[in-house]
């Protein structure tokens, strides 16, 4: 398998980093992932590009050539023999590497390492079509969630949790609110409106969920960005966890409350077949 490292294609097993790169050392970086279809390319590249960009500049990461990026995914694709079926491009910055190990900012001449590789991806059909369960646990990261950094810690452990308890995710609640899931955002629908937490420094700002309010404007379904209490879920109508790898998945259970009858909502159905429709043209 070939990928993209620091300006070259090179196959897998050859592939090396420095062990002073400080996404090794701090995990002082950023990333996105982009899904392709066959049928229509990589979806929203530029939006992704335009968080990717977002979160360089937050950490205050110079120097990377993103612009070559839409190109370097088709490439790999082609290269891979992966543009038959459906696919997911990853892309990761770093600072780069320097020496010695230190805290503050390497020289500004550091290079930034640029990662780029993609694996074909089989959709979750079943869970979107009969809805999962996900768990709800107390969201201890740190105040920066807008930054899609490479900094995962939290979100693993979290997932772990769900998978040894067969659930699908774990979503997360701060003072009382939810805030999103360790690779999705969260939406809920009460009383025929449709409501997701407002973009904050406390969730990630996804590339589906904006996909999402576009829709429900086009469908003329109510919704506001609205915060959600825990306390709220059982009198809750419908439930969805939204990402690029989720699409459109409907809640059935959050932990062992039940959402309503236990199956998917209209209204995510809605969303479901007109986020499709723009999918495969």
């Amino acid at each position: 398998m070939w990928l993209f490292l620091n300006d070259t294609y090179v196959e897998r097993e050859q592939a090396s980093i420095s062990p002073f790169d400080r996404g090794f050392l701090f995990s002082d970086g950023v990333y996105e992932a982009i899904r392709y279809y066959p049928e229509s390319g990589y979806f929203q590249t530029e939006a992704h590009m335009r968080r990717l960009q977002y979160g360089l500049d937050q950490l205050q990461i110079k120097g990377a050539e993103t612009g070559r990026i839409e190109t370097v995914i088709k490439d790999l694709l082609t290269k891979n023999d992966q543009t038959a079926a459906q696919a997911l491009a990853y892309i990761q910055v770093t600072r780069g590497a320097a020496y010695p190990r230190q805290h503050f900012f390497p020289a500004a001449s550091t290079p930034p390492t640029l990662f780029v590789t993609t694996n074909p991806f089989k959709p979750h059909t079943e869970e979107i079509q009969t809805g999962v369960r996900v768990l709800l646990e107390k969201d201890v990261r740190w105040m920066r969630c807008d930054i899609k950094t490479i900094a995962l810690l939290p979100n693993v452990l979290s997932r772990q949790h769900a998978v040894e308890q067969n659930a699908c995710e774990t979503l997360w609640a701060r003072d009382g609110f939810i805030t999103e899931g360790t690779h999705t955002n969260f939406c809920a629908v009460k009383n025929g409106t449709l409501l997701t937490p407002p973009r904050s420094n406390l969730i990630l700002s996804g590339i589906t969920r904006e996909v999402v309010l576009e829709i429900c404007q086009k469908l003329n379904i109510p919704f506001q960005e609205a915060s959600i209490k825990e306390s709220e879920i059982p009198a809750l109508d419908e439930c969805m966890i939204i990402g690029t790898t989720t699409e459109i998945t409907p809640v059935v259970k959050i932990n062992n409350t039940t959402i309503k009858g236990g199956t998917p909502g209209e209204i995510t159905k809605k969303l479901q077949k007109e986020f499709y429709s723009i999918i495969f043209k």
